[in-house]
């Protein structure tokens, strides 16, 4: 993609740094969510045991302990298709103010159906951006023979993909 991912981890971590929120939960939800998946990402990062095991207790359980909390940010990566938070647990709007939900999605519906107040848009690497992005993920160095050749074209696989 565009870097989505590593964006909303930066954003993780300059809120941790700067203590702008009082925690940050992360969860992958990808293209097949699994509601339990989440709720056990979630309550992984904020320390939680289910008492429950049916989705709606659990999701009973994590509404109440995210309401306690002062400031929190969710960060709701890759998200494919609109998702109800109320099913999840996941507290927003006029349920609770100190709950800010930031989400990665490539899809446009997703912001409308999910009424996102204020989105960011990410275009398309280039294939300089795209070449950067790959060297540093795949720890590899340009002083290997052949690199540029292979790497452009998984950059060119990579974007025909999108």
């Amino acid at each position: 993609g565009v870097g989505k991912t590593t964006l909303a981890k930066v954003v993780a971590k300059k809120v941790k740094e700067e203590k702008l929120f009082d925690q940050v939960v992360m969860v992958t939800i990808s293209q097949n969510p699994n509601v339990k998946d989440i709720q056990g990402q979630m309550a992984d990062s904020l320390g939680l045991k289910f008492e429950e095991e049916m989705e709606e207790g659990r999701a009973k359980q994590l509404f109440l302990l995210l309401k306690e909390k002062r400031k929190i940010l969710i960060i709701l990566d890759d998200i494919w298709a609109t998702l109800n938070l109320t099913t999840i647990g996941i507290p927003f709007g006029d349920d609770f103010k100190g709950c800010a939900i930031l989400l990665t999605t490539r899809q446009h519906d997703v912001c409308i159906n999910m009424r996102c107040e204020l989105e960011i848009r990410l275009g398309i690497l280039n294939e300089e951006e795209g070449m950067t992005l790959f060297r540093k993920h795949t720890g590899i160095n340009d002083d290997s023979p052949n690199f540029n050749d292979v790497a452009k074209e998984v950059v060119r696989e990579c974007e025909a993909f999108r």
